[in-house]
């Protein structure tokens, strides 16, 4: 049995208000067509039409997949003709095909597999995923007759008061068998309020024909589309919902669900707490036992086990075991700390190493650096890494002190133990275990403060 999955990804998505391909926009910080490529990852004769924009979405298709290109976008019931007036779609034999709308992120696999299953085994013409919902407004309409025959599908502009009042909703989702849309599909009209050829009216053509047609009903939540900002909101919401309950069956605390944002791609570690308000977003990895937030953003970083991060941001940043980050500290992107780091309060790194043990505890800055093992950057220390030209490097050996207010002003090496007085700015090379300070000598001006109020009272 041969079967071509189509999925139909070529719409503006008008109602987006947006500039982006509507296939493009994010669920979960996952592109909409990435969710359709892992549905039907497993499914062989995999097609793609695409249209608006199709020489940026054709890079997020799977590359074992075909490409259609649906220059006019005149509705679904066109896009699936211009796949069966393609040359090298009819140059292969196909027994069924699966249609699959492109903005349905939420369908999986086993649906998709039992609806095909049901099709060949009943030796239907026609199947479809449907969906019994609370507020069925903008779905098409999946009308039934007193003999529980499907008679047609109606979308939402073109259908009647009494129509509306329907919900039972078509999900979009078809399997067909071959030969039926191979002698019907050019019979389809853009008569309608759209002037578009729709899909669904092959249902309507199939009953007048008197094939057999059955439909597989499915949860609401995995058939919602997209097709304005409110619905993309809306799915993402149940999404998240989706995401955090399987997290929380492999032993992931969340303090408040309705404030954690878990992107799809998120992997998190048994025995982690997940702290009001916080953001987990795109490849981010959390070690097991961790504690993160509250209000803390987490980018396409990793940290390790038994760590903390609190009030802070981090992207593009790694941490070993047992790293405290925070309150209110920015790794930002390259920032790669051992075990037994601290990056404490108001402290930023950036593009540096950090040696295990070694400590940044507040309002400091490292840019560009390389702290080996057991380094103390004091309060208000900085890295000065940038020339007004270029980003130089600072080195500092393990066991180094630096004091608070410190200058280093790269490129410069501290040497192994080395110490650095408070207020000091460093140009050259420490040498190991050496004292550098550098800044004016104190002095005392005796009664300064007396003279300074009798010329005041004159």
């Amino acid at each position: 049995m041969n079967i071509a999955t189509i999925v139909l990804s070529a719409g503006k998505g008008t109602r987006m208000n947006s500039d982006l391909p509507k296939v493009l926009h994010k669920v979960l910080g996952k592109e909409i067509i990435l969710w359709s490529n892992e549905a039907i990852k497993n499914f062989s004769n995999k097609i793609f039409v695409i249209g608006h924009q199709h020489e940026l979405v054709k890079g997020y298709i799977s590359k074992d997949s075909q490409i259609i290109v649906q220059e006019k976008q005149l509705g679904t019931g066109h896009a699936l003709s211009v796949v069966f007036n393609e040359e090298s779609f009819l140059s292969q034999a196909y027994d069924y095909v699966l249609v699959i709308p492109g903005d349905v992120p939420l369908i999986e696999e086993e649906i998709l597999s039992n609806l095909i299953s049901k099709v060949v085994t009943s030796k239907a013409s026609i199947g479809f995923v449907v969906a019994s919902v609370k507020e069925p407004f903008g779905y098409g309409r999946v009308v039934i007759d007193k003999k529980d025959n499907v008679t047609k599908i109606v979308e939402e502009k073109d259908a009647s008061a009494e129509e509306k009042k329907i919900d039972l909703i078509n999900s979009g989702i078809y399997c067909f068998d071959y030969s039926f849309i191979e002698h019907h599909i050019e019979k389809l009209t853009d008569d309608n309020e759209q002037q578009e050829f729709y899909l669904t009216d092959l249902i309507e053509l199939g009953f007048t024909k008197k094939e057999k047609i059955l439909v597989v009903e499915s949860d609401e939540v995995s058939i919602m589309g997209i097709n304005s900002m409110d619905q993309l909101h809306n799915l993402e919401r149940e999404a998240r919902k989706i995401i955090i309950n399987m997290h929380v069956d492999n032993g992931v605390y969340f303090q408040d669900s309705s404030t954690a944002y878990i992107d799809e791609g998120v992997s998190i570690g048994s025995g982690t707490k997940i702290l009001a308000n916080t953001h987990l977003l795109g490849g981010t990895v959390i070690g097991e036992n961790c504690t993160i937030g509250p209000n803390t953003m987490i980018t396409d970083s990793e940290i390790g086990p038994s760590s903390t991060v609190l009030y802070s941001v981090v992207s593009e940043s790694s941490t070993k075991q047992d790293v405290q980050v925070g309150p209110y500290a920015h790794l930002r992107p390259g920032s790669n700390l051992g075990n037994n780091v601290k990056v404490g309060a108001f402290a930023e790194t950036k593009k540096s190493n950090i040696g295990d043990g070694s400590k940044v505890p507040h309002l400091a800055y490292v840019g560009d650096g390389e702290l080996e093992e057991n380094v103390n950057f004091s309060a208000g220390a900085i890295t000065v890494n940038y020339d007004g030209e270029n980003k130089n490097k600072t080195i500092i050996k393990e066991g180094a002190f630096i004091g608070s207010d410190v200058m280093l002003v790269a490129p410069v090496t501290i040497g192994e133990g080395a110490f650095i007085g408070a207020g000091s700015v460093v140009t050259k090379d420490v040498p190991a275990k050496a004292l550098a300070v550098e800044r004016s000598e104190q002095k005392h001006v005796e009664g300064y403060a007396d003279r300074k109020k009798r010329k005041k009272k004159d």
